[in-house]
């Protein structure tokens, strides 16, 4: 495991821990996670799927599938009120990671979009998009 991978584990520790909790206290087990990631966030899904299917080890999710839905968000800025899709904010992400590498903060944290990115047609840093990373089905068994 590679230091930039880090990032990956601990969401599926965290995915884990919080489901296996969950299903315990409802005396269910998990047979299928299906996981929502915006693509700002740049996860790499074979290491998260790795990272699930070696951590969900004697836990209720043991016999669970984790399938990972990369979406792509819609931004809506508040100042002009200008909508505009991923196509028109990939050169700005680019230049980010550019400039951070492998520190790159919206792989860590999606939702920072707003304080790097700006408004295509204003130029305000005023966006708002659903950026955050969340679990859209648990099928239990």
């Amino acid at each position: 495991m590679y230091v930039e991978d880090m990032h990956e584990w601990s969401l599926a520790l965290s995915l884990v821990q919080t489901l296996d909790r969950w299903a315990l206290e409802r005396g269910m087990q998990i047979k299928r996670v299906v996981l929502s990631v915006p693509s700002p966030a740049q996860l790499d899904v074979s290491i998260l799927t790795e990272a699930f299917d070696t951590l969900k080890r004697e836990s209720r999710l043991e016999q669970a599938r984790l399938e990972v839905k990369v979406r792509s968000p819609r931004y809506r800025c508040r100042a002009c009120g200008y909508e505009f899709g991923q196509e028109e904010v990939d050169p700005q992400i680019r230049q980010l990671t550019g400039q951070y590498g492998e520190e790159y903060p919206l792989h860590l944290i999606p939702e920072l979009l707003p304080t790097f990115v700006k408004c295509p047609r204003c130029g305000s840093h005023d966006i708002e998009a659903e950026l955050s990373i969340k679990v859209d089905e648990v099928e239990t068994a």
